[in-house]
């Protein structure tokens, strides 16, 4: 007689939801764990960064913006999860207490680059920092100018796109980095802080359970 625990007819009525690794194993396609190495950012309408070391008065002083991409996308090592919070605000009448829901606030952050000598990726940070403010010349820059759309993309380990996060008027506010150590080698990392407008949240994950859910599954979870 086989052990009513693992005898998943006797799921429907959730008995026994989620008390056994056993109802993993036994939909593999629909339990795929996400990965946190699997990702990139991407930023888009690099075009108009100048040279650290031009001025910007020719179009030759500008920075390859597709290159840009490029490099920032393969070299982009941590970056958080794009979230917010709402607000909470009360009404107090008397004894009692009503909260409900403000203006929401979304999160920045701070993205890990690695320093790579020849794709100076240092570079491209510093000249898009620059455009908010430029102590070369002492003036702060316009939004329009320095607020980019960035894209946060998530895929599986076979590198298909499970969700993307657009992440509206981005920009990123400070550089920081390690200090040089001749007694500790190693390899050198950028943290540049970020702040953006709002994030959306698009998902791919078509064949999910959630999205389609097939008559044989209903009542397992």
């Amino acid at each position: 007689m086989a052990s009513k625990f693992f005898d998943t007819s006797n799921w429907t009525d959730n008995t026994y939801e989620g008390m056994s690794a056993r109802s993993i194993a036994n939909n593999l396609s629909s339990n795929e764990s996400a990965r946190s190495g699997f990702f990139v950012l991407e930023i888009d309408n690099l075009d108009n960064l100048i040279q650290t070391n031009k001025t910007g008065t020719s179009d030759e002083d500008r920075m390859n913006g597709e290159a840009a991409k490029k490099y920032l996308r393969l070299h982009v090592t941590k970056c958080p999860v794009p979230t917010y919070k709402v607000q909470v605000l009360e009404f107090k009448r008397g004894n009692d207490t009503v909260k409900f829901a403000g203006t929401p606030t979304f999160d920045g952050g701070s993205i890990t680059v690695d320093d790579i000598v020849g794709l100076d990726t240092k570079s491209i940070l510093m000249a898009w920092l620059r455009l908010a403010y430029d102590p070369h010349t002492f003036k702060g820059g316009r939004m329009s100018q320095y607020k980019k759309t960035a894209s946060l993309l998530e895929y599986t380990q076979d590198y298909q796109l499970v969700r993307t996060w657009n992440l509206f008027g981005f920009f990123i506010s400070g550089l920081t980095e390690g200090e040089f150590d001749k007694e500790n080698d190693g390899k050198r990392q950028i943290t540049a802080e970020f702040s953006y407008d709002y994030a959306l949240m698009e998902t791919n994950i078509e064949d999910s359970w959630l999205n389609n859910p097939k008559a044989e599954d209903q009542g397992r979870y």
